[in-house]
Protein backbone atom coordinates (compact mmCIF):
# COMPACT_ATOMS: atom_id res chain seq x y z
CA UNK A 1 0.00 0.00 0.00
CA UNK A 2 1.06 3.78 -0.74
CA UNK A 3 0.32 6.75 1.00
CA UNK A 4 -0.20 9.41 -0.72
CA UNK A 5 -0.59 12.80 1.82
CA UNK A 6 -1.95 15.39 -0.49
CA UNK A 7 -2.48 19.22 0.63
CA UNK A 8 -6.24 20.33 0.45
CA UNK A 9 -6.03 21.76 -2.56
CA UNK A 10 -5.05 18.78 -4.02
CA UNK A 11 -7.48 15.81 -2.40
CA UNK A 12 -9.99 18.22 -3.57
CA UNK A 13 -9.05 17.50 -7.24
CA UNK A 14 -8.32 13.90 -6.61
CA UNK A 15 -10.95 10.63 -6.76
CA UNK A 16 -9.56 7.61 -5.33
CA UNK A 17 -10.20 5.56 -2.00
CA UNK A 18 -9.47 7.78 1.32
CA UNK A 19 -6.90 6.25 4.00
CA UNK A 20 -8.21 5.20 7.65
CA UNK A 21 -6.53 5.60 10.45
CA UNK A 22 -4.92 2.28 10.53
CA UNK A 23 -3.65 2.32 7.15
CA UNK A 24 0.35 2.96 6.75
CA UNK A 25 2.51 2.26 3.24
CA UNK A 26 4.14 -0.73 3.08
CA UNK A 27 6.69 0.87 0.46
CA UNK A 28 10.64 0.82 1.82
CA UNK A 29 10.46 4.53 0.84
CA UNK A 30 6.99 4.72 2.68
CA UNK A 31 4.79 7.83 2.36
CA UNK A 32 5.09 10.52 -0.14
CA UNK A 33 3.49 14.30 0.34
CA UNK A 34 2.13 15.84 -2.65
CA UNK A 35 0.54 19.31 -3.71
CA UNK A 36 -1.12 21.23 -6.75
CA UNK A 37 1.46 23.74 -8.27
CA UNK A 38 -0.51 26.30 -10.42
CA UNK A 39 2.03 26.80 -13.37
CA UNK A 40 1.61 26.66 -16.63
CA UNK A 41 0.41 23.71 -17.01
CA UNK A 42 -0.83 22.75 -13.95
CA UNK A 43 2.19 20.30 -12.09
CA UNK A 44 1.37 17.94 -9.14
CA UNK A 45 4.69 17.56 -6.79
CA UNK A 46 5.47 14.51 -4.93
CA UNK A 47 8.07 14.83 -2.18
CA UNK A 48 9.28 11.19 -0.10
CA UNK A 49 8.87 11.58 3.68
CA UNK A 50 11.96 9.32 4.21
CA UNK A 51 14.41 11.09 1.83
CA UNK A 52 12.51 14.41 1.17
CA UNK A 53 12.98 13.20 -2.84
CA UNK A 54 10.75 15.61 -5.21
CA UNK A 55 9.26 13.89 -8.58
CA UNK A 56 6.98 16.71 -10.76
CA UNK A 57 4.84 15.68 -13.12
CA UNK A 58 2.02 16.65 -14.92
CA UNK A 59 -1.33 17.67 -12.60
CA UNK A 60 -4.02 16.50 -15.62
CA UNK A 61 -6.38 14.58 -15.45
CA UNK A 62 -6.03 15.59 -11.69
CA UNK A 63 -8.94 13.16 -10.49
CA UNK A 64 -6.72 10.03 -11.77
CA UNK A 65 -3.57 11.32 -10.05
CA UNK A 66 -3.83 8.28 -7.60
CA UNK A 67 -3.55 6.05 -10.61
CA UNK A 68 -0.55 7.51 -12.06
CA UNK A 69 1.79 8.40 -9.09
CA UNK A 70 3.32 4.52 -8.95
CA UNK A 71 4.85 5.37 -12.62
CA UNK A 72 5.63 8.94 -11.75
CA UNK A 73 7.69 7.45 -8.97
CA UNK A 74 8.86 4.60 -10.63
CA UNK A 75 10.01 7.19 -13.62
CA UNK A 76 11.82 9.42 -11.49
CA UNK A 77 13.34 6.75 -9.41
CA UNK A 78 14.49 5.39 -12.56
CA UNK A 79 16.05 8.26 -13.50
CA UNK A 80 17.96 8.22 -10.48
CA UNK A 81 19.53 5.24 -11.61
CA UNK A 82 17.57 2.88 -8.88
CA UNK A 83 18.14 -0.98 -9.56
CA UNK A 84 15.08 -3.25 -11.74
CA UNK A 85 14.69 -5.04 -8.61
CA UNK A 86 13.55 -2.16 -6.00
CA UNK A 87 11.49 -0.93 -8.26
CA UNK A 88 9.68 -3.87 -8.95
CA UNK A 89 9.09 -4.47 -4.79
CA UNK A 90 8.48 -0.92 -4.73
CA UNK A 91 5.41 -1.13 -7.43
CA UNK A 92 3.80 -4.22 -6.30
CA UNK A 93 3.65 -2.61 -2.82
CA UNK A 94 2.47 0.72 -4.62
CA UNK A 95 -0.35 -1.96 -6.41
CA UNK A 96 -3.24 -0.10 -3.52
CA UNK A 97 -2.61 3.72 -3.61
CA UNK A 98 -5.30 6.06 -1.00
CA UNK A 99 -5.34 9.26 -0.41
CA UNK A 100 -4.48 10.87 3.63
CA UNK A 101 -4.08 14.31 4.68
CA UNK A 102 -0.46 15.57 5.18
CA UNK A 103 0.53 15.24 8.82
CA UNK A 104 3.87 16.44 8.66
CA UNK A 105 4.90 20.33 9.03
CA UNK A 106 8.23 19.35 8.05
CA UNK A 107 7.58 18.10 4.79
CA UNK A 108 4.96 20.62 3.97
CA UNK A 109 7.88 23.26 4.26
CA UNK A 110 10.30 21.25 2.16
CA UNK A 111 7.40 21.19 -0.55
CA UNK A 112 6.72 24.66 -0.79
CA UNK A 113 10.83 25.32 -1.32
CA UNK A 114 10.73 22.82 -3.92
CA UNK A 115 7.72 24.37 -5.14
CA UNK A 116 9.15 27.94 -4.90
CA UNK A 117 12.64 27.19 -6.66
CA UNK A 118 11.04 24.49 -9.09
CA UNK A 119 9.05 28.13 -10.82
CA UNK A 120 11.85 30.01 -10.61
CA UNK A 121 13.62 26.78 -12.93
CA UNK A 122 10.10 26.56 -14.64
CA UNK A 123 9.45 30.06 -16.24
CA UNK A 124 13.63 30.00 -17.31
CA UNK A 125 12.38 26.96 -19.86
CA UNK A 126 13.44 23.83 -17.71
CA UNK A 127 9.44 22.19 -18.51
CA UNK A 128 11.41 18.51 -18.42
CA UNK A 129 9.57 17.57 -15.42
CA UNK A 130 11.84 14.59 -14.80
CA UNK A 131 15.19 16.81 -15.41
CA UNK A 132 13.61 19.23 -12.94
CA UNK A 133 13.39 16.39 -10.29
CA UNK A 134 16.93 15.02 -11.09
CA UNK A 135 18.01 19.11 -10.56
CA UNK A 136 15.79 19.89 -7.17
CA UNK A 137 16.62 16.65 -5.60
CA UNK A 138 20.39 18.43 -5.90
CA UNK A 139 19.28 20.95 -3.60
CA UNK A 140 20.05 21.26 0.19
CA UNK A 141 17.37 21.33 2.62
CA UNK A 142 17.40 22.27 6.41
CA UNK A 143 15.97 18.92 7.79
CA UNK A 144 19.18 16.91 6.27
CA UNK A 145 21.54 18.89 7.84
CA UNK A 146 22.31 16.00 10.24
CA UNK A 147 22.25 13.40 7.62
CA UNK A 148 23.15 13.40 4.05
CA UNK A 149 22.08 16.80 3.06
CA UNK A 150 20.29 16.56 -0.36
CA UNK A 151 17.34 13.94 -0.91
CA UNK A 152 19.40 12.23 -4.06
CA UNK A 153 22.21 11.45 -0.92
CA UNK A 154 18.91 10.01 1.25
CA UNK A 155 17.44 7.88 -1.81
CA UNK A 156 21.54 6.20 -1.87
CA UNK A 157 21.56 6.08 1.60
CA UNK A 158 17.99 4.40 1.54
CA UNK A 159 18.28 1.92 -1.55
CA UNK A 160 22.24 1.15 -1.00
CA UNK A 161 24.87 0.73 -3.34
CA UNK A 162 23.40 -2.63 -4.66
CA UNK A 163 20.21 -0.60 -5.55
CA UNK A 164 21.76 1.92 -7.63
CA UNK A 165 22.49 0.47 -11.18
CA UNK A 166 23.72 3.59 -12.73
CA UNK A 167 23.79 7.37 -12.01
CA UNK A 168 22.50 9.71 -14.94
CA UNK A 169 24.17 13.17 -14.65
CA UNK A 170 21.70 16.02 -15.06
CA UNK A 171 22.61 18.38 -17.89
CA UNK A 172 23.65 21.87 -16.84
CA UNK A 173 20.78 23.74 -17.97
CA UNK A 174 18.64 25.43 -15.03
CA UNK A 175 18.68 29.05 -14.81
CA UNK A 176 21.28 29.23 -11.71
CA UNK A 177 23.69 27.78 -14.75
CA UNK A 178 22.68 30.98 -16.82
CA UNK A 179 25.29 33.07 -17.64
CA UNK A 180 28.34 30.87 -16.23
CA UNK A 181 30.18 31.04 -18.94
CA UNK A 182 32.50 33.23 -18.51
CA UNK A 183 33.35 31.89 -14.79
CA UNK A 184 33.85 28.47 -16.53
CA UNK A 185 37.17 29.90 -18.78
CA UNK A 186 40.26 30.95 -17.45
CA UNK A 187 39.79 33.70 -15.45
CA UNK A 188 41.37 37.40 -16.06
CA UNK A 189 41.32 38.42 -12.43
CA UNK A 190 40.97 37.67 -9.03
CA UNK A 191 39.13 39.41 -6.71
CA UNK A 192 39.89 38.45 -2.98
CA UNK A 193 36.22 39.37 -0.91
CA UNK A 194 36.44 39.61 2.76
CA UNK A 195 32.64 38.84 3.84
CA UNK A 196 31.54 39.99 7.21
CA UNK A 197 28.49 39.25 9.21
CA UNK A 198 27.22 41.98 10.29
CA UNK A 199 26.14 42.61 14.17
CA UNK A 200 27.99 40.28 14.73
CA UNK A 201 31.21 40.50 17.77
CA UNK A 202 33.30 39.48 18.36
CA UNK A 203 32.82 39.50 14.03
CA UNK A 204 32.26 36.27 11.79
CA UNK A 205 33.89 36.39 8.80
CA UNK A 206 35.29 34.52 5.26
CA UNK A 207 37.91 35.62 3.12
CA UNK A 208 37.27 34.10 -0.27
CA UNK A 209 39.06 34.51 -3.87
CA UNK A 210 36.58 34.72 -6.52
CA UNK A 211 37.09 34.98 -10.34
CA UNK A 212 36.12 38.50 -11.35
CA UNK A 213 34.11 37.15 -14.38
CA UNK A 214 31.88 35.09 -11.88
CA UNK A 215 28.70 36.50 -12.09
CA UNK A 216 26.88 37.35 -8.79
CA UNK A 217 24.85 33.69 -8.44
CA UNK A 218 27.93 32.39 -8.42
CA UNK A 219 29.57 34.39 -6.04
CA UNK A 220 26.53 33.87 -3.68
CA UNK A 221 27.12 30.25 -3.43
CA UNK A 222 30.64 30.76 -2.90
CA UNK A 223 29.61 32.52 -0.16
CA UNK A 224 27.10 30.25 1.17
CA UNK A 225 30.36 27.24 1.32
CA UNK A 226 32.25 29.19 2.59
CA UNK A 227 30.13 30.32 5.59
CA UNK A 228 28.61 26.78 5.68
CA UNK A 229 24.75 28.49 5.15
CA UNK A 230 22.66 25.82 3.90
CA UNK A 231 21.59 27.71 0.56
CA UNK A 232 17.55 27.42 1.09
CA UNK A 233 16.74 31.30 1.80
CA UNK A 234 16.66 33.76 -0.57
CA UNK A 235 19.20 36.15 -0.76
CA UNK A 236 20.45 39.45 -2.33
CA UNK A 237 22.92 41.95 -3.56
CA UNK A 238 22.69 45.37 -3.34
CA UNK A 239 25.27 47.50 -4.49
CA UNK A 240 24.70 51.26 -4.11
CA UNK A 241 21.07 52.00 -4.26
CA UNK A 242 20.62 48.92 -6.89
CA UNK A 243 19.27 44.99 -5.58
CA UNK A 244 20.54 42.09 -7.76
CA UNK A 245 18.96 38.93 -7.78
CA UNK A 246 16.14 36.29 -9.29
CA UNK A 247 13.34 38.83 -10.29
CA UNK A 248 10.27 38.14 -9.36
CA UNK A 249 7.59 37.95 -11.74
CA UNK A 250 4.85 38.76 -9.05
CA UNK A 251 6.89 40.91 -6.71
CA UNK A 252 4.41 44.20 -6.28
CA UNK A 253 6.46 46.77 -4.87
CA UNK A 254 9.52 48.65 -5.49
CA UNK A 255 11.81 48.82 -8.80
CA UNK A 256 12.41 45.11 -9.70
CA UNK A 257 15.97 43.13 -8.80
CA UNK A 258 18.50 43.19 -11.55
CA UNK A 259 19.01 39.49 -12.73
CA UNK A 260 22.25 38.03 -11.02
CA UNK A 261 22.60 35.74 -13.35
CA UNK A 262 23.44 38.46 -15.82
CA UNK A 263 25.53 40.73 -13.74
CA UNK A 264 29.56 40.19 -13.54
CA UNK A 265 31.48 41.23 -10.46
CA UNK A 266 34.38 42.46 -12.42
CA UNK A 267 31.46 44.65 -14.02
CA UNK A 268 30.11 46.21 -10.65
CA UNK A 269 33.10 46.25 -8.31
CA UNK A 270 36.78 47.13 -8.05
CA UNK A 271 39.12 47.23 -5.20
CA UNK A 272 38.22 49.19 -2.35
CA UNK A 273 34.66 48.74 -2.88
CA UNK A 274 31.98 47.55 -0.63
CA UNK A 275 28.70 45.76 -0.82
CA UNK A 276 25.68 44.16 0.86
CA UNK A 277 24.79 40.77 0.33
CA UNK A 278 21.65 39.32 2.57
CA UNK A 279 20.74 35.53 3.01
CA UNK A 280 17.43 34.81 4.79
CA UNK A 281 14.92 37.82 4.95
CA UNK A 282 13.19 36.55 8.00
CA UNK A 283 16.40 35.98 10.20
CA UNK A 284 18.37 38.49 8.14
CA UNK A 285 21.48 37.58 7.91
CA UNK A 286 23.42 40.78 6.79
CA UNK A 287 26.72 40.67 5.01
CA UNK A 288 29.52 43.82 3.86
CA UNK A 289 31.52 43.00 1.07
CA UNK A 290 35.08 44.54 0.97
CA UNK A 291 36.85 43.98 -2.07
CA UNK A 292 40.70 43.99 -0.95
CA UNK A 293 42.59 43.13 -4.04
CA UNK A 294 42.43 42.51 -7.58
CA UNK A 295 45.09 40.88 -9.27
CA UNK A 296 45.94 39.01 -12.52
CA UNK A 297 44.99 35.79 -13.04
CA UNK A 298 47.88 33.16 -12.20
CA UNK A 299 47.73 29.29 -13.05
CA UNK A 300 49.00 28.67 -9.08
CA UNK A 301 45.88 30.54 -7.67
CA UNK A 302 42.73 28.17 -7.71
CA UNK A 303 39.13 29.78 -7.34
CA UNK A 304 36.83 29.82 -6.05
CA UNK A 305 38.83 29.38 -2.70
CA UNK A 306 38.30 30.21 0.95
CA UNK A 307 41.33 30.85 2.03
CA UNK A 308 40.72 32.74 5.65
CA UNK A 309 37.67 33.06 8.36
CA UNK A 310 36.95 33.62 11.69
CA UNK A 311 34.35 31.45 13.86
CA UNK A 312 31.62 29.32 12.93
CA UNK A 313 28.89 30.04 11.01
CA UNK A 314 25.45 30.66 13.10
CA UNK A 315 22.90 27.67 12.77
CA UNK A 316 20.21 28.12 10.18
CA UNK A 317 16.68 29.50 11.45
CA UNK A 318 18.19 30.68 14.89
CA UNK A 319 16.47 33.78 14.29
CA UNK A 320 19.12 36.38 13.18
CA UNK A 321 21.85 38.25 14.89
CA UNK A 322 20.01 38.45 18.05
CA UNK A 323 18.71 34.93 18.14
CA UNK A 324 21.78 33.43 17.55
CA UNK A 325 23.07 36.05 20.48
CA UNK A 326 20.41 34.56 22.73
CA UNK A 327 20.87 30.97 21.62
CA UNK A 328 25.22 30.91 22.63
CA UNK A 329 24.17 32.35 26.55
CA UNK A 330 21.67 29.32 26.80
CA UNK A 331 24.42 27.12 26.03
CA UNK A 332 27.38 28.82 27.82
CA UNK A 333 24.80 28.56 30.62
CA UNK A 334 24.54 24.49 31.83
CA UNK A 335 21.96 25.44 33.94
CA UNK A 336 20.02 27.26 32.06
CA UNK A 337 16.26 25.57 31.59
CA UNK A 338 16.60 25.61 27.95
CA UNK A 339 20.03 23.90 27.00
CA UNK A 340 19.06 20.45 26.63
CA UNK A 341 16.10 21.45 24.43
CA UNK A 342 18.52 23.96 22.40
CA UNK A 343 20.54 21.07 22.56
CA UNK A 344 18.27 18.91 20.56
CA UNK A 345 17.17 21.52 18.39
CA UNK A 346 21.17 21.80 17.19
CA UNK A 347 21.31 17.65 17.04
CA UNK A 348 25.18 18.11 16.97
CA UNK A 349 27.75 19.84 18.87
CA UNK A 350 28.47 23.42 18.60
CA UNK A 351 31.42 25.48 18.75
CA UNK A 352 31.13 29.04 18.07
CA UNK A 353 34.44 29.81 17.78
CA UNK A 354 35.47 27.10 15.38
CA UNK A 355 36.10 27.44 11.43
CA UNK A 356 37.50 25.26 8.94
CA UNK A 357 38.37 26.09 5.74
CA UNK A 358 39.00 22.56 4.54
CA UNK A 359 35.24 22.49 4.49
CA UNK A 360 35.49 24.88 1.47
CA UNK A 361 35.42 22.82 -1.51
CA UNK A 362 33.22 20.07 -0.17
CA UNK A 363 30.30 22.16 0.50
CA UNK A 364 30.94 24.10 -2.87
CA UNK A 365 30.83 21.07 -4.47
CA UNK A 366 27.79 20.17 -2.90
CA UNK A 367 26.45 23.60 -3.75
CA UNK A 368 26.62 22.18 -7.98
CA UNK A 369 29.45 24.50 -8.46
CA UNK A 370 32.83 23.62 -10.06
CA UNK A 371 36.55 24.50 -8.64
CA UNK A 372 39.00 26.38 -11.12
CA UNK A 373 42.35 24.82 -10.70
CA UNK A 374 44.20 27.37 -13.10
CA UNK A 375 44.22 24.86 -15.99
CA UNK A 376 41.79 24.93 -19.20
Amino acid sequence: MLLVRGTKKLRDRVKGPQATEADASTTSLGDWFATVLFWRPQVALLVNRATLLPVFTELAPAAMLLDRAPDAIETVLRLHGVDDSFLRAEREAMRDVRIAPTNDRSVVGVMNEFAFHGEMHWNDGLHDLGELSLFMARMPLGPLRDRSGFPDRELAAVVGDAGLARVIPFPRTAASDVGREASSSPTRSVYQLKVTLLDTKPPIWRRVLVDGASTLDHVHEVIQAAFGWWNYHLHEFEVGRTRYGIPDPDEDWGEPAVDERRTRLDALADVGDSFLYTYDFGDGWAHRIDVETVTPASTSTGVPACVGGRRACPPEDCGGTWGYGELLDILADTAHPERAERLEWLGRPFDPEAFDPGEFDDNLRHGGLDVFDGEE
